[in-house]
């Protein structure tokens, strides 16, 4: 009997194996290389005591790619953005930009709820302030803003709830409000 729920437990765990590898070799082209968030899971023990591996990835696939409850992923925004953009060197500037974006704020999003430093919260302000730069063609500058926000959160140089949803752009209610 022990034998047979040895060979199971094998079975069952060569076979989770296979599934985490899959993840792994099926990691889609489109996303930076997943080495790097690797790496980022691995320097967060916190993290790593909360999340598996393979939930933090999905994560980050869910943030570039979308998924059910918020279907626009970061690639499609961010090919928006840069396809409103007629300069060639300005539109290889924010291209580049907005990949550095993305990964830092993937590599931190993705984190257990608990111990992340970026919420759906500023990810969705940030992603509120690009999509109304391309409407008022302020892209270059609010792209510099959300850089700036992204790495200060970081390095602990400005508090979470420092991001607000005016940080970036005061709402025309507000405006009508106070005329």
């Amino acid at each position: 009997m022990t034998i047979r729920i040895l060979i199971l437990l094998a079975i069952g765990w060569l076979g989770g194996c296979a599934t985490g590898a899959d993840r792994h070799a099926a990691w889609p082209a489109s996303l930076p290389a997943q080495a790097g968030f690797t790496a980022s899971y691995l320097q967060d023990r916190r993290n790593a005591e909360l999340q598996s591996l393979d939930q933090y990835l999905a994560w980050v696939e869910r943030f570039y790619q979308g998924w059910d409850l918020y279907p626009t992923g970061w690639n499609q925004i961010s090919r928006n953005l840069a396809g409103k953009i007629t300069d060639r060197g300005v539109k290889r500037e924010i291209e580049a930009k907005l990949r550095r974006l993305g990964i830092a704020i993937a590599a931190e999003w993705a984190k257990d709820n608990s111990v992340r430093r970026i919420t759906t919260r500023h990810v969705g302000i940030w992603g509120n302030a690009l999509q109304k730069s391309a409407e008022r063609a302020e892209i270059p500058n609010i792209v510099d803003r959300v850089l700036d926000d992204v790495d200060n959160l970081l390095n602990n140089r400005i508090a979470a709830d420092v991001i607000t949803e005016n940080r970036f752009y005061v709402e025309e209610d507000v405006l009508n409000e106070i005329n």
